[in-house]
């Protein structure tokens, strides 16, 4: 008889899943985009600016290997075509907090400076773990967002970061070997 109720049960949560269709919201499923199908238009957070920013015609940019004056400089506001390399090849300036070592893993390193102290998102379309190094002292990250479903940008993390310093973001774990990044300040 339990055996029964079971088959019962299943077979009622298999049919109200079934009649549910486009109404349900999994994570990962083409409902958890909109209706609209557009994948970047249900962040948690308020990314109109970054998903403007992730719009622009990108600068293609050789991500550095290893830290010094050698390794480029990106702004804020522009958005990025970085070209990473072998993660194995990389010295970074500090180990990442996260490193994952996967032969195929492809990493890279470019420098920043803000004006002023205050929030800011690095933007990318890749699932990359993102370090930003002040000196050999890493800036904890204060939160980020993940949207699988959306391209430009699929993650965005925030850094409060000081002003008038030169400071490296490296790259680490993921095996895409070119990826758009864009750095923005958020509005206090």
């Amino acid at each position: 008889m339990r055996s029964v109720r079971m088959a019962s049960r299943s077979g009622m949560a298999w049919w109200l899943l079934a009649a549910a269709g486009p109404l349900m919201m999994l994570p990962g499923s083409q409902a958890l985009a909109g209706e609209d199908g557009d994948g970047c238009a249900h962040f948690a957070w308020n990314v109109s600016h970054e998903l403007a920013v992730m719009k622009q015609t990108p600068l293609t940019v050789a991500a550095g290997a290893k830290p010094g004056k050698d390794v480029p400089r990106v702004r804020l506001e522009k958005l990025y075509e970085l070209e990473l390399v072998r993660q194995g090849s990389v010295t970074y300036a500090v180990t990442p907090a996260k490193l994952r070592s996967d032969d195929s893993a492809q990493g890279g390193l470019v420098r920043l400076r803000v004006d002023r102290e205050g929030l800011y998102r690095v933007s990318i379309t890749s699932g990359h773990w993102i370090d930003i190094v002040d000196g050999s002292d890493f800036i904890k990250s204060k939160d980020f967002i993940r949207a699988r479903a959306c391209e430009r940008p699929s993650k965005i993390v925030e850094f409060e970061l000081p002003p008038g310093r030169d400071l490296t973001l490296q790259l680490s774990g993921v095996p895409d070997q070119k990826i758009l990044l864009a750095i923005t300040r958020v509005s206090p």
